[in-house]
């Protein structure tokens, strides 16, 4: 009992440290001081739920507050941003912001809201993409695809969760940096397009770690490779497209954003407690264990980042998502 109580205690104590020097140079302010809302904009149970309960016991340890979930489902998670738009700047409201919705929704259709009404705060998980067959599947390698791709172009299916969606972008990428077509098939979710793979409907299923970890693990798919700049540690035996000669990285990325001209200081406080508790052992282990790919990133680095994903969305949203090959193609 007493090496449970230190440990929780050493714990606490380097949340503490952690976000006091996170915030250093920043003002002084008094925050939290009651519940904080977080809103999302899918269903309870998705990948922005998940992201929450995994940081959520620890984040109300760490910040002395409690974090209340509002869903707000639908219209690709605008309905939340748009809420959070309109919120007072205060740090008692946050949404849980998602790749690629953000930023690409501001483009695709017209929203309420501007990405400039967005403070990007801490970003908690970045789900790496990943291309994987069923388990009987011919194709062993990612050689094996581009082969087939090459032989017969447009014929080799490719299961993505929508259009656009992280995985729908991926792998026009990936026929860009193979110079391959392939048979893109847009489902209504991550899980719709790994089962219809399972199934032998379609040839492969391109998706992301978190999502399909469990049917890896368990061996009815195999995974061919992974859209991260070094291999995951979670499965090190996959290589990927880098090095592999496709040079480009992908996948969905879920932290928390909170109203422009939202203070600096509130902002760094609450992402220094964000740093903190993902920075502690017990939770680089759970994550692991959960296949709950981490990925912190301070204000500074996720504003970057979301501007980063914009440059490289828009110009393949411009060039494939007003053409015909943006509409569902049949699945075999």
């Amino acid at each position: 009992m007493f090496r449970r109580t230190g440990y929780a205690v050493v714990v606490f104590l380097a949340v503490v440290l952690a976000t006091n020097a996170f915030a250093q140079g920043s003002a002084k302010v008094d925050y939290p001081k009651k519940p904080i809302s977080a809103l999302m904009g899918f269903a309870p149970g998705g990948g922005s739920d998940v992201m929450l309960s995994m940081v959520r016991p620890h984040l109300e340890k760490a910040m002395k507050t409690t974090f209340v979930p509002v869903y707000k489902p639908g219209s690709g998670s605008d309905i939340a941003l748009t809420e959070l738009a309109t919120s007072k700047p205060d740090g008692y409201t946050v949404v849980i912001s998602c790749t690629p919705q953000v930023p690409i929704n501001a483009y695709v259709r017209q929203t309420a809201y501007k990405i400039s009404d967005l403070a990007f705060v801490a970003n908690v998980v970045t789900d790496p993409g990943i291309l994987a067959v069923r388990a009987e599947s011919p194709y062993k390698t990612i050689a094996d695809v581009i082969k087939a791709a090459k032989e017969k172009p447009g014929t080799l299916s490719v299961g993505v969760s929508s259009a656009p969606g992280d995985d729908w972008f991926a792998m026009h990428l990936f026929e860009g940096a193979t110079q391959i077509k392939l048979n893109i098939v847009p489902f209504s979710g991550d899980g719709p397009s790994w089962q219809a793979a399972l199934a032998g409907h379609i040839d492969a299923t391109s998706n992301n770690l978190g999502i399909i970890y469990p049917q890896i693990r368990a061996g009815k798919l195999r995974a061919l490779a992974i859209m991260t700049d070094k291999r995951s540690p979670i499965i090190p035996d996959v290589p990927t497209f880098k090095e592999l000669g496709s040079n480009f990285t992908s996948g969905s990325s879920r932290g928390f954003s909170m109203p422009k001209n939202t203070p600096k200081a509130i902002i760094d406080a609450f992402a220094g407690s964000v740093k903190a508790v993902m920075s502690t052992e017990e939770f680089k282990a759970n994550a692991i264990k959960t296949a709950f790919p981490s990925d912190f990133q301070g204000p500074a680095e996720y504003t970057a980042y979301i501007k980063s994903l914009d440059t490289t969305y828009r110009p393949l949203w411009d060039k494939y998502g007003k053409s015909p090959d943006a509409a569902a193609p049949k699945a075999k």
